[in-house]
C-alpha cells in the first residue's frame, strides 16, 4: 500500500473522514498499516479520551 491508500484506509476503517495523517512517502505492510492504526487508537484512547472525562 502506498501512503495515500494507507490514509483513506485508515478514514474507513477509524471512521475519520477529514484525517490528514503526515506519512512518510513510501510503500506500507499489512503489519505496519496495523502498527499505525493501533498507534492512533491508543493515541486517542489515551489523551483524547481522557481528556473528555
Amino acid at each position: 500500500m502506498n501512503k495515500e491508500e494507507v490514509i483513506e484506509r485508515l478514514k474507513k476503517d477509524l471512521d475519520l473522514p477529514n484525517f490528514k495523517g503526515r506519512l512518510e512517502e513510501k510503500e506500507y505492510t499489512e503489519e505496519e498499516y496495523q502498527k499505525i492504526k493501533n498507534d492512533l487508537n491508543d493515541y486517542f484512547e489515551n489523551y483524547v479520551r481522557n481528556i473528555e472525562n
